[in-house]
């Protein structure tokens, strides 16, 4: 209310002030005698009427807090060495096991062995200047915001390259790819099968087939599936009605999470390439995986910064980041996507 009192008052020293002082005097003495009471010192800077600050940014949605299938899995920040860089066993094989054995002496078997080498992601955001004209006028914890936007950005792509990886490229006997059998999306082109219950249970039974344990299996629904399932399947929605965390519930010894950026897959069951724009026929994929086969690490991460002070043509600050990130299978087992399946109308 006193920011309005003091334009009203403006109006009219103003218009007063056209006839007694003249309308510089007018405006003077209004901006002299009549400021009310607790305009922020300093507010009225250059121009008559201040503009005021809020402080507050305005900062764009962000899916980072939706990672948390992510928690849990094997963290080899620890052994990351120079280059970034991870060395990985691979057991080619597991032993073979004699029942009532009377042979002897018992037979040898080779373990093959090998150096499996993961390379870390190098991300790197692009620079931000801020001036200081922007920080001077602003007056409010400018910097902190745009490094936090860095930060979250950097989350991002990290839980989206986590979750592409994860996913099979296409169809094999230890990483299956198949497509949802549920009812007709009518609300699309009626052409759409629906994700349904019945899916899990077949997700289930090739992961039993594949002797996957039970404990440790997980499964990522992308957005479209999470509806299908709400639509259909009342349990599960009381389920997700009621879920405080990144987990929604267990659904057939499955730890059930959602995610927004899932992999796109073609109508052949091919998973398309990172970041490619969805053609006609391409659908978004749920992703299941054993937390055993899958791991991440963090690397070297570094925050670049350059002071107003040391820009004298320009007079600004510039920030970002690099960091080296990974997550990735450590085998290609125990793996599975489940995209929507059509069907002629």
């Amino acid at each position: 209310m006193k920011i309005f009192r003091f334009i009203a008052c403006l109006l009219v020293a103003a218009m007063l002030g056209t006839t007694v002082f003249g309308i510089g005097g007018g405006v003077a003495f209004a901006a002299v005698s009549l400021i009310p009471k607790g305009i922020p010192s300093g507010a009225l800077h250059a121009e008559l009427i201040p503009e005021v600050w809020t402080k507050e940014f305005i900062k764009r949605f962000n899916h980072a807090d939706q990672g948390t299938f992510l928690e849990g899995i094997s963290d080899y920040s620890a052994r990351v060495r120079e280059g970034n860089i991870i060395h990985l066993i691979d057991f080619g094989c597991d032993p073979d096991v004699l029942v009532n054995n009377k042979s002897y002496p018992i037979a040898t078997q080779d373990m093959d062995n090998a150096d499996k080498t993961l390379t870390l992601d190098k991300f790197q955001t692009k620079a931000t200047p801020v001036s200081d004209d922007v920080v001077n006028d602003v007056k409010a914890e400018f910097m902190p915001a745009v490094i936090d936007a860095h930060r979250i950005q950097l989350e991002e792509y990290r839980l989206d390259k986590a979750i592409y990886n994860f996913a099979p490229s296409k169809h094999a006997d230890k990483t299956p790819v198949f497509t949802t059998t549920g009812g007709k999306d009518a609300k699309t082109d009626g052409t759409r099968l629906r994700f349904s219950r019945e899916d899990v249970v077949s997700l289930k039974l090739k992961f039993d087939h594949m002797q996957v344990p039970a404990a440790g299996r997980r499964l990522v629904l992308c957005p479209q599936h999470v509806a299908d399932l709400l639509m259909e399947d009342q349990v599960f929605a009381q389920q997700y009605y009621n879920y405080s965390t990144g987990a929604i519930a267990k659904m057939y010894g499955f730890e059930i999470y959602e995610f927004v950026n899932m992999p796109k897959y073609t109508s052949a069951g091919n998973k398309k390439t990172y970041g490619a724009a969805a053609a006609s026929g391409d659908q978004d994929a749920s992703v299941a995986f054993h937390v055993s086969r899958v791991s991440k690490a963090t690397g070297e991460r570094k925050q670049y910064l350059s002071r107003a002070e040391t820009d004298p043509l320009y007079q600004r600050n510039l920030y970002n980041v690099r960091e080296y990130f990974l997550a990735l299978p450590k085998k290609d087992e125990a793996l599975a996507a489940i995209y929507s399946g059509v069907k002629s109308a």
